[in-house]
């Protein structure tokens, strides 16, 4: 297989990119929840925030040329709907076993809507995906294995949600077990298509359907602005910070990851 790197790795060169990087998203990240501490209306820090990686990965370009691995669009980015769908199963046998309930007619308006919804979703997901599978993945591949560089970004993914968890602006804390599943998960299954893609576009694909979809519910919005739910049920299981998302994530990035090593000398490397 070839090296996701093309670029060869000097540890002087990579620690400056890595403190460029750190020290433009951790300043965005601060100064954003600053900014909307006192405000009624919270949604402007989520969209500071999330364009927060792509600011660090753009300092780090200081430290020298060609360091976002961009890629070509390619066949990749329909695997990046792979968990959305894991997601839909999921839902489907809760709700066959009773821990949702389902409501037909407004799944398949989600479904008919979802394009729009995820290339939608895409355009906030990207300020992330730059920063994570754009810039610190392909650098954390250049020098670590794959398990390895999927433990050190899903950390650094994680902890960048916890503090909004924990000031009560984002999911619940009851969920962050939960979370912290679906993250290990998906943290594998996009570093598979990262590597195997060579491309931060599928990943982007991967994460506008799960904000699009699985974070809501699979919901559509009304003419008069409210939200309707395809499942409901207890938040211990359906959405974002539930089990059954946590449950179907972990498995499908486990066996992505299993397919990826053995198919190549990757995780040597």
């Amino acid at each position: 297989m070839k090296p996701v790197s093309t670029e060869q790795s000097d540890p002087g060169r990579d620690t400056r990119r890595l403190v460029l990087y750190f020290g433009g998203l951790i300043f965005v990240y601060v100064i954003a929840v600053a900014a909307f501490w006192n405000a009624e209306d919270k949604s402007g820090v989520f969209i500071a925030i999330m364009f927060a990686p792509t600011v660090g990965a753009l300092l780090a370009r200081f430290a020298g040329p060609g360091i976002i691995q961009w890629g070509r669009l390619s066949w990749w980015i329909l695997a990046g709907l792979v968990p959305t769908g894991a997601v839909l199963t999921a839902y489907f046998l809760g709700a066959a076993i009773g821990v949702d309930s389902l409501e037909a007619q407004t799944l398949t308006r989600a479904l008919i809507s979802a394009p729009v919804a995820i290339l939608t979703a895409c355009l906030s997901a990207i300020g992330e995906e730059i920063g994570w599978r754009g810039f610190l993945w392909p650098l954390l591949r250049s020098r670590y294995s794959f398990l390895l560089s999927s433990l050190l970004i899903g950390f650094v993914w994680w902890l960048y949600h916890i503090p909004l968890i924990l000031f009560g602006w984002y999911g619940m804390r009851s969920g962050i077990p939960a979370f912290t599943v679906a993250i290990a998960g998906f943290t594998l299954f996009v570093g598979v298509l990262t590597d195997r893609s060579r491309s931060v576009w599928p990943s982007l694909v991967a994460h506008g359907g799960w904000n699009a979809l699985v974070a809501t519910g699979f919901a559509v919005t009304t003419s008069a602005g409210i939200q309707l739910k395809a499942f409901t049920g207890s938040t211990t299981w359906v959405g974002e910070f539930g089990w059954l998302a946590a449950i179907a994530s972990l498995i499908v990035g486990i066996i992505t990851a299993i397919w990826h090593l053995r198919r190549s000398d990757v995780g040597n490397r």
